[in-house]
């Protein structure tokens, strides 16, 4: 397991990934998509020098080994470029504010699930994940449903509070319950498949 100061670095990178959801809401969608798939098969040619190209991967391990779980070490591919290549799957895949809200729970919301759980998880529910995480997870979700409500008349969006409440709710539960299918993955198209669902468009 990831050392504390390592999970920390690692979920610092994804909030970051915040730069997603922003861009998505400021920039056409066939650009947006274009760039996070150059991005994704740029970082997936990494993943392969990293598990074929030995002096590569003692370099890769050496400036990023704090923060990679033992899979990415032993070769598979990084949270990085699942992340990307997931938000390039979820902005093609979904109208402009479902893609930015379901993009955003998971930046911010899986963040937090993972920080609160690792430091002040106490109860045990499913796949290593606490209670406390997973609420901090849904607390995270709602927060941005509220932001993103009040951005709502000015981006000319049809969020609705049930359709966010729907996508939060879900986010936290794709996170929570650990499925063969990566949660990087299956949070944005989970959140998303909710929300377009309840949301009228």
């Amino acid at each position: 397991m990831i050392e504390y100061r390592g999970e920390v670095l690692r979920k610092a990178i994804h909030v970051g990934s915040i730069v997603i959801p922003v861009a998505v809401a400021l920039m056409s969608k066939t650009l947006v998509v274009m760039i996070l798939a150059a991005i994704a098969l740029a970082l997936l040619m990494f993943d392969l020098l990293k598990a074929h190209h030995r002096p590569f991967k003692s370099l890769f391990l050496a400036v990023f080994g704090k923060m990679l779980r033992r899979r990415e070490e032993e070769g598979s591919m990084t949270a990085s470029t699942i992340v990307v290549a997931s938000a390039a799957l979820t902005v093609f895949v979904f109208r402009q504010e479902i893609a930015v809200a379901a993009l955003a729970y998971l930046s911010l919301g899986d963040s937090a699930a993972a920080l609160v759980g690792r430091n002040w998880g106490r109860v045990s529910l499913v796949g290593g994940r606490t209670l406390e995480g997973s609420l901090a997870a849904l607390i995270s979700c709602l927060l941005i449903s509220v932001f993103l409500l009040l951005l709502n008349p000015v981006m000319g969006w049809n969020l609705t509070p049930l359709g966010l409440l729907a996508g939060s709710v879900t986010a936290t539960l794709a996170e929570l319950v650990d499925l063969p299918l990566d949660d990087n993955l299956r949070i944005p198209i989970l959140a998303g498949i909710a929300m377009e669902l309840v949301v009228p468009g």
